[in-house]
């Protein structure tokens, strides 16, 4: 492993042209090693926004002088000065495949822009290179989730424009009238959290509200601020974009329970605006690169590596055997009478879904038939077994080596329907589906393929699944196997969501840290605890997930609540007169809330899923039944849960505010209640009747709801 070179960090100048002045731009930090540590002569870099830069280092200063090209259009001459005491960061690190290339190629260039995708090199002993990354645009472990409560120093109430609408991804926007000290939007978690790396999204008009100037800080206690990260002069090119920012000070070491985002300028406008802020834990990791490099006095050769992937390995024969092995066995063991019947019994008795592998002759010949080589998992997985059967939920057979083809070839119907007419919007996913390689043969209205012009560094092809009920391709998967992996994960889930889980050992310990995690105001970790005991066959786990959910956004509740309802063990778990209390009305609201007029639909699915509901319509004439179940909709009165005495003391005097047109005095009420509210029965983890009641609906604006469920709750009983 490549030793992990110094850290460069530099404080940075820049002089307009025709400019006489220097002054103080943002900082620079740079790690780097091409597979060994070298000497930089010259660094080059671009950046997802497509701002450029290109500086030559001072060996006698330790500085550089260079010139920048930022997003805008806007270039000017640029110079860095070394600073003695560079921040520690740990660099993204890739490996590097070819055998001539030892090591890693150990890479970090942060220069308070977007993250870098394209780096080249010169040393000082004359060797250099240039190279590509390739990666998410943004990381996984987002804390935005974790946000308890959004104040701002103004906002736009009259017209919906409130800063709780940053935090969700809609269409919605913050917007505020300029105060000359600056506009602030601050964040208060459930817990402290470090954070090293933020997004801000532009709104849907008015280039000129969008932020300009801004410092990011954070707080242990409100009070008392720390600068995490400042910028100056950013533009958002287009509406609706969302650009990403590194914290990159010392001081995003330490972890937070408060942030604030501190606009000190836009572009001009009177007012100010933001359609969606968020926070992570790290910033966005390349996955691979590409591209080549030149050692001194030798030519260029290619140079290319790839970071290590997630999940199994699934590159070899026996890596696929035993896989393979053991899905069979979780397939078939989970079955129910009636599915699987297409499985022999030769197939039974070896947990096998599949059927020999293919020789090297029939690969070859299909390698001949495609033009190419095939990416090493799928040639593998071939090797294994020249085919499959139910290989996901959805995919009931795989092709083998002879039936193999371009999908335009393999079939030409469904190629002419899913390229579309020749559109120059959609040029990209017509040059795909006109090289894509079909793999499967049956499924539900789905096709698996592979993009053999999508080639990581280690050979392997991106893979896509096309299905009907997509609005075009579905997730890019970064090779074959992936997708298999992929898809055993959701074959699991649903599974486990269904009450008849493949791995159900730990359900009720994970059960019983998510109601703990969920009391506690925890609601990131107890949502995640609570899926990891759904997936387990948790029925209790399924429901208090959708509840508690609910509290951070009810519009797509009476989805969920469908996905959950429809099993058996879900309201076994809970008991009807839960599900009536709670269930029944936050489904019927929710649909009222996504879709005026819908609420009579979705008592027709509580028809089928609680056939016992009192006073459900289920035998009225055809013209007459719809009528019936929206009335029965609009009149349900849901029965009352117990609460804790205070507790409930509290929702009466709420009430009473509430119809009074009082409703911030009814939510202070409650407010100073919560931290006594205790669950009386063992799957509640928060008073959902502030969701469900009519009365209490005006007082708990989506601000407030998020508020409850991060606000730690009386201890659950014995």
């Amino acid at each position: 492993m490549t030793a992990v070179p110094e850290a460069l960090a530099f404080r940075t100048e820049r002089r307009l042209p025709q400019g006489r002045e220097w002054v103080a731009d943002r900082g620079v930090l740079v790690v780097f090693a091409p597979g060994e540590p070298v000497e930089l002569a010259q660094l080059g870099w671009r950046d997802r926004d497509g701002a450029e830069a290109t500086v030559e280092f001072d060996r006698e200063t330790g500085g550089f002088l260079g010139v920048r090209l930022a997003a805008d259009g806007t270039s000017y001459a640029w110079r860095g000065h070394r600073e003695d005491d560079p921040p520690q960061r740990a660099p993204h690190r890739l490996h590097a495949l070819r055998p001539e290339d030892e090591g890693e190629l150990v890479l970090l260039v942060e220069d308070g822009g977007a993250p870098v995708v394209r780096v080249s090199w010169t040393d000082t002993s004359g060797g250099g290179g240039c190279v590509t990354l390739r990666g998410e645009p943004l990381t996984s472990g987002e804390l935005t989730g974790r946000v308890r409560a959004v104040a701002a120093s103004g906002e736009h109430t009259a017209a919906g424009e409130v800063a709780e609408n940053v935090l969700d991804d809609t269409s919605a926007k913050w917007l505020t009238r300029r105060r000359r000290e600056g506009d602030l939007l601050d964040f208060t978690l459930a817990e402290p959290v470090r954070v090293r790396h933020y997004a801000l999204a532009s709104a849907n008009d008015a280039p000129d509200r969008d932020p300009r100037s801004w410092v990011l800080k954070g707080s242990a206690d409100g009070l008392t601020w720390t600068a995490l990260d400042k910028r100056a002069e950013e533009s958002f090119p287009g509406r609706h974009q969302e650009r990403g920012f590194d914290v990159t000070s010392r001081a995003g070491d330490a972890a937070y329970r408060h942030f604030r985002l501190e606009i000190v300028a836009n572009w001009g406008s009177p007012h100010t605006q933001l359609s969606r802020f968020r926070l992570f834990a790290e910033p966005p990791a390349p996955d691979s690169f590409a591209g080549q490099r030149r050692r001194a006095g030798r030519p260029p050769v290619p140079y290319e590596g790839t970071a290590e992937r997630p999940g199994p390995a699934l590159t070899t024969v026996e890596q696929w055997r035993a896989y393979l092995t053991e899905y069979s066995a979780d397939m078939l063991r989970v079955a129910e009478e009636g599915e699987m019947d297409e499985v022999t019994p030769e197939q039974r008795a070896a947990s096998w879904l599949g059927g020999p592998g293919a020789s090297e002759e029939r690969i070859a010949a299909l390698e001949e038939r495609l033009g190419t080589p095939l990416p090493p998992s799928y040639r593998s997985f071939l090797a294994a077994s020249d085919g499959w059967g139910q290989i996901s939920l959805f995919m009931w057979e795989l092709r083998g080596t002879d039936s193999v083809a371009l999908l335009r070839d393999a079939e030409p119907g469904t190629w002419e329907i899913v390229r579309g007419d020749d559109d120059d919007e959609w040029e990209e996913d017509r040059a795909l589906m006109d090289r894509a390689v079909l793999v499967s043969a049956y499924g539900d209205a789905q096709y698996w393929l592979l993009d053999p012009g999508d080639v990581s560094p280690d050979g392997e092809w991106a893979a896509y699944v096309w299905a009907s009920w997509y609005p075009g391709l579905g997730e890019r998967y970064a090779s074959f196997a992936a997708l298999v992996a992929s898809e055993r994960e959701s074959f699991e889930e649903i599974r486990g969501k269904e009450g008849r889980p493949v791995r159900p050992d730990g359900a009720d310990e994970l059960l019983a840290q998510g109601r703990d995690l969920a009391l506690r105001g925890e609601v990131d970790a107890a949502l995640a605890a609570f899926g990891r005991a759904a997936e387990k066959g948790s029925g209790a786990a399924s429901y208090l997930k959708v509840v508690l959910s609910a509290f951070l956004g009810s519009r797509s509740t009476h989805h969920e609540l469908r996905g959950v309802l429809h099993h058996g063990h879900v309201v076994e778990a809970i008991g009807e007169e839960q599900i009536r209390a709670e269930a029944v009305p936050l489904l019927l609201r929710s649909a009222e809330q996504d879709r005026p007029g819908s609420a009579g639909l979705s008592a027709r699915f509580l028809a089928d899923a609680l056939p016992g509901l009192p006073g459900l319509p289920v035998d009225a004439a055809d013209d007459a039944i719809i009528p019936a179940w929206e009335a029965w909709a609009a009149a349900y009165d849901a029965p009352p849960l117990p609460e804790p005495p205070a507790f409930e003391a509290a929702l009466e005097a709420a009430r009473r505010l509430a119809l009074s047109g009082r409703t911030d005095e009814a939510w202070a009420v409650v407010e100073e209640a919560l931290p006594g509210w205790r669950p009386l029965s063992q799957h509640r983890v928060a008073p959902a009747v502030l969701l469900t009641d009519p009365v209490l609906r005006p007082v708990l604006t989506p601000r407030r709801a998020r508020a409850v469920v991060c606000t730690p709750r009386g201890a659950q009983p014995a």
